[in-house]
């Protein structure tokens, strides 16, 4: 385990042997991660340090109050149950379905309600406040979190008609 520490930052950087990942027995599924043979954390949350720029290096820890317990660089360093677990994690976490189509979208009252053909299928779901929940991930690439915390995928916002376009050029 390596820990780079100053004033301004510090993080804990877990190597193979450092910590192991398991779910809990009862059957509720929430992953627990020990570190050595003293500290076990019993809710533990896995994300990407860096989701869209390096999805499969740099994975952070934290726990239930979500306070930083440390990160992985390398996940294919670890065992496979760890990396199941990592993996099945973030699956769950970074489930964002691509925008095919808008069949249709209304803004009212500030919110907008989409209906999409996504690559998952047809979905319904309203956004409030467009302008908070909405990331632009270039050009015209933008991803959309929307009340019950799903995100959805617009890969070109040029493809979806006019009125798609008018509002989400809004967050571009």
């Amino acid at each position: 385990m390596i820990d780079l520490d100053d004033d301004k930052f510090s993080v804990r950087i877990f190597k193979p042997g450092d910590m192991k990942l398991f779910r809990t027995e009862n059957g509720d599924s929430r992953v627990r991660l020990t570190i050595g043979d003293d500290r076990t954390y019993l809710d533990v949350r896995i994300a990407r340090a860096f989701p869209y720029t390096n999805p499969n290096q740099y994975i952070g820890f934290r726990d239930a109050a979500e306070s930083d317990i440390g990160l992985i660089v390398e996940p294919s360093e670890f065992d496979a149950e760890t990396q199941k677990i990592i993996k099945a994690e973030l699956t769950r976490r970074y489930f964002t379905p691509r925008v095919k189509r808008v069949i249709s979208v209304r803004e009212e009252h500030g919110t907008v309600t989409f209906v999409v053909e996504t690559d998952r299928g047809e979905r319904r779901f309203v956004v409030r406040n467009l302008r908070d929940n909405a990331y632009p991930l270039g050009a015209s690439r933008v991803l959309v979190t929307d009340t019950d915390g799903n995100r959805y995928e617009f890969p070109d916002i040029n493809k979806y008609g006019s009125r798609a376009f008018e509002v989400l050029a809004k967050v571009m």
